[in-house]
C-alpha cells in the first residue's frame, strides 16, 4: 500500500475525530481530492448516513460514504446509462469491506465498545480508513491509473476543515 493512500485515509480519519460523521468524512475528502463539484447540498446528503442511517445503528457510514463516492464517479444521470459498472464496482466495495470487517452493519462492527463513548470513536477510525483504502483500490483498478499519484492533491486534501 502506497503511503499516499495510507495519507488519504489519515485525512478522512482526521475529519473524523473532528466532529464529523465518518460518512461525511469520506465524501468531503474525495470531494476535493478527485474535484468531483459537488456543492454544499451534496455534501450534505452524508450526514443522514452517519452513526449507521441516522444513528439507526445499521449500514456503516464509512461504508455508505464510500458508496456516495463511486456514485458520484461513476453513477448516471439519465435512465438511459447503464448502472452495469456503478453496480458491480459497489457490490466489490461491499463485499471487500465485508470481508474485511466481517460485518457491515454498525451494531456487528461495534459490539465490542459502548455506543457514544470515547472509545466507540477511536473504534471506529480503522473503518473510516479501511473504507477510503477500499474505495482508492477499486478506483485506481477500474481507472487502471493512480488517482492518487499527484503530491499537490494531498496538500491541498489537507485544507478541508470542518465548517
Amino acid at each position: 500500500m502506497s503511503n499516499q493512500k495510507e495519507d488519504l485515509a489519515v485525512q478522512a480519519i482526521d475529519l473524523f475525530k473532528s466532529g464529523l460523521y465518518c460518512s461525511e468524512a469520506i465524501l468531503q475528502v474525495f470531494n476535493k481530492y478527485l474535484n468531483l463539484g459537488l456543492n454544499d447540498t451534496a455534501i450534505k446528503m452524508a450526514t443522514g448516513l452517519g452513526a449507521g442511517l441516522g444513528a439507526a445503528r445499521c449500514s456503516c457510514g464509512s461504508l455508505t460514504g464510500a458508496v456516495l463516492v463511486l456514485s458520484a464517479v461513476k453513477g448516471r444521470t439519465s435512465i438511459n446509462d447503464s448502472v452495469d459498472e456503478v453496480f458491480a464496482l459497489t457490490k466489490e466495495l461491499h463485499d471487500r469491506f465485508k470481508h474485511k470487517y466481517k460485518a457491515t452493519c454498525c451494531r456487528i462492527l461495534t459490539k465490542s465498545v459502548e455506543w457514544g463513548e470515547p472509545e466507540h470513536h477511536q473504534h471506529c477510525e480503522q473503518f473510516v480508513g479501511g473504507a477510503v483504502e477500499i474505495l482508492v483500490d477499486i478506483l485506481e483498478k477500474n481507472n487502471h491509473e493512480s488517482i492518487i499519484d499527484e503530491d499537490q492533491k494531498l496538500a491541498e486534501c489537507s485544507t478541508i476543515g470542518v465548517e
